[in-house]
This record gives C-alpha cells, sequence and structure tokens, in this order.
C-alpha cells in the first residue's frame, strides 16, 4: 500500500478533531488529497469507509482529541476497515449521518475543490 495512503488517512482524521478548521488547515488537507494522485472518488470512499468509522467518536465526545490522532493506531485501524466487507459498509451507510455530521460541510468544501472544473476541455 502506497505511503501517500497513510497521509490521507491523517489529512482526512483532521476533519475529526475538537477543534476549528481554519483556511490553512483546509489548503493542507486539500495538497495532501491531491497530491495523492488518487482520484476523487477513491477518496470519498477512503473518507466514509475507512477514516471515518475510526474517529467519528471523537466529534461526539465531551473532551474529544484535539492535538492530533497517533498515526500508526490510525492507520492500523484504517488499514482493518479497508479488509472488511459489505457488512462494514452497509453498516457505514446507516451511520454516515452521525458520522459524518461534524465535518459534512467541510468535506463538501474539499469535494469541491477537488472536483474537475466545469465546462474544461
Amino acid at each position: 500500500m502506497p505511503a501517500n495512503r497513510e497521509a490521507v488517512w491523517l489529512a482526512l482524521a483532521d476533519l475529526w478533531l475538537d477543534t476549528e478548521t481554519d483556511a490553512t488547515t483546509l489548503d493542507a488537507i486539500v495538497r495532501t488529497l491531491r497530491d495523492s494522485g488518487l482520484a476523487l472518488a477513491e477518496l470519498e470512499q477512503i473518507f466514509y469507509y475507512e477514516v471515518a468509522p475510526v474517529v467519528w467518536r471523537n466529534a461526539w465526545s465531551v473532551a474529544g482529541e484535539w492535538s492530533g490522532f497517533d498515526p500508526q493506531w490510525l492507520a492500523e485501524e484504517c488499514r482493518r476497515n479497508q479488509q472488511r466487507g459489505r457488512w462494514h459498509r452497509g453498516k457505514c451507510r446507516l451511520l454516515r449521518r452521525p458520522m459524518t455530521y461534524a465535518c459534512r460541510e467541510l468535506w463538501q468544501q474539499i469535494c469541491a475543490r477537488l472536483a474537475p472544473p466545469t465546462g474544461a476541455l
């Protein structure tokens, strides 16, 4: 597995930190995702099925993590989610709203910035 996928996991996990995401952080996330070379559809799969199931509870926590998730722990958990099958994906679809409520608007902004411009030749 390419190391850039781990960078994507770390960047996306920042969306669930118990902090305000400023323009600089958002720019860094977009840059990491763009530099990964992964298509937007693949990045969406990573967001919904690999990262969100690992870190979403942080957004619901009274005293959530704010300084960053442990990279080794995050990578292990995301790898585990990568290996899971249809049951995992179905559960993620059912829990999509609570898993992404804290960062849904930010994710939409990121997707808009990563999408190819309309009308581009």
